[in-house]
């Protein structure tokens, strides 16, 4: 099989770490599509190393000047052995279009005894990764959807992000049954498993927080835990 043997830094400067982060991770990302661009993008930002592979160069162009790149076919074990996959701390199979191609990069970075974090595009390909060995199975389009429809009929809610498996930090505007109260009387921790981190209020940040601290009108609470238990304190915040 024809490679293109292009493999490696791409510029000077690729790995340059972010002031005072320590233990950068370098991360293998399979599929250079928005969701694996938008994932090393993110990594980069945040001080972390990215080695990126794709079978299309012209996708691997915007991204060579900051991650590690590799054209060629994840399907290809000798191809990822040179491009020094197995090397990498975790692994994001980000293809979307060719469900076969995923699998088998799936299949082949288990070989590499790699934890996997798979992108399926429907709940079938989901089931099918999960069988191959994927650590994580992740829907992007769907949880995109579930996000923006969730975004659009909660106005007390600003950003959702996932930190880890089924935990997500939420940022919401304080309101409803949440106000002049305190966070220890609210004890939304033994109520719901969900942990007030800070409290925004004007140009001041609260930080850490105490049981003590009342929550006003116009603070805005960035909150920690599972998904549907940080939905059950948004309602809260609009009654």
């Amino acid at each position: 099989m024809a490679r293109n043997k292009s493999v490696g830094m791409l510029g000077p400067g690729r790995f340059a770490n972010g002031s005072g982060r320590k233990q950068p991770k370098t991360i293998g990302i399979i599929g250079a599509g928005r969701f694996g661009s938008g994932a090393a993008q993110e990594l980069i930002r945040n001080g972390h190393h990215v080695l990126i592979i794709d079978r299309d160069p012209s996708c691997l162009e915007p991204l060579a000047h900051t991650c590690h790149t590799a054209i060629g076919n994840a399907e290809d074990m000798e191809f990822l052995a040179e491009a020094g996959i197995k090397d990498v701390d975790a692994v994001i199979i980000a293809i979307g279009d060719n469900e076969t191609s995923s699998n088998h990069a799936t299949i082949n970075c288990k070989d590499f005894d790699l934890y996997v974090v798979a992108k399926a595009t429907h709940p079938t390909h989901g089931k099918i990764l999960d069988r191959l060995g994927a650590d994580m199975v992740v829907y992007p389009e769907h949880d995109s959807g579930v996000r923006l429809a969730r975004l659009l009929t909660r106005s007390s809610i600003l950003e959702t992000l996932e930190l880890y498996e089924e935990v997500f930090m939420m940022e919401l505007n304080a309101g409803g049954d949440l106000l002049e109260k305190s966070l220890d009387r609210l004890n939304l921790s033994n109520r719901f498993g969900v942990q007030v981190v800070l409290i925004v209020r004007g140009k001041v940040t609260i930080f850490p927080v105490s049981a003590s601290n009342i929550v006003m009108p116009g603070d805005r609470l960035v909150l920690v835990g599972p998904s549907e238990s940080l939905h059950q304190v948004a309602k809260l915040a609009e009654k």
